[in-house]
This record gives structure tokens, sequence and C-alpha cells, in this order.
């Protein structure tokens, strides 16, 4: 059995790229992978909103809740992966550890020229994870 890897931040991206990830898992018999990656920047904004890493971990969970209840839903094998680092440094050294059918993200809305500047997560991750990349609008 194969494994579809899904790179999820809870945003409507997210969930549209587990919706495909779900259809490709289904045909493919295979179990998903849910990576989420915990940024310095996100560690800081939580950590400064909230009132100990009990309350961080629930609020991390309640965002990512409706994508575990969305695969839970469709009865397919899942496990979630929590990074610490950059998203797109983490997303793709882990897509690339083991060998998957197929990587899914969602695109983001970056604007052109912090897209040409920066790239995106997105556009990372197809350029250098080793399985197929499939970016959902």
């Amino acid at each position: 059995m194969g494994k579809v890897f899904i790179a999820a931040d809870g945003s409507a991206h997210s969930k549209r790229a587990l919706e495909k990830a779900i259809q490709l898992a289904k045909a493919s018999d295979a179990s998903i992978d849910l990576v989420h990656v915990v940024s310095a920047k996100e560690s800081k904004e939580a950590a400064l909103n909230s009132t100990g890493k009990l309350d961080l971990e629930t609020k991390r969970k309640r965002m990512l809740q409706p994508l575990f209840d969305l695969i839970e839903t469709e009865g397919i094998d899942y496990e979630y992966i929590e990074l610490r680092g950059e998203p797109d440094v983490e997303l793709v050294k882990y897509a690339n550890h083991e060998p998957y059918e197929y990587v899914v993200v969602g695109s983001r809305g970056l604007n052109a020229f912090q897209e040409f500047v920066l790239g995106s997560v997105s556009h990372k991750l197809a350029k250098r994870a080793l399985a197929p990349v499939i970016i959902v609008k």
C-alpha cells in the first residue's frame, strides 16, 4: 500500500488539496500522511496569544480538526506529522524521506512580486520533491 503526502496549514487551499489527496488515495488504495509545519513566526505569534504550551496545541488541533474529520469520514488511514522549521525546507525534506506516490499541496495567493522574489512553498515542492507534485488551486 502506497502513501500520499499532503502539506496542510488549515487554510481553504489546504482543504481543497486534501480533497484531491483523498481522491488519489482512494484510487490507489493508499494512506495519507498529513504534514503540518510549525514555523518560527507561527510559534512566536501563537505564544504571544496563548496561555501556554497546552493552549497552543489545542489551538493547532482545532485549526486542523476539519482536515482530520474529512479524512476519517472517507475511511482512509492517515498519519499526522508535525514538523518545526521553515515550511518550504521541512516539507521538501520530509517529502523526499520516503517514496510517496504523490505530493499534494494547495497553491498560495502570493502577489507576483513576492512569488518572483521568494518563491512559494508549492513551487519549491514542485521543483524539489522526488514524487509527482500536484498543486491544487
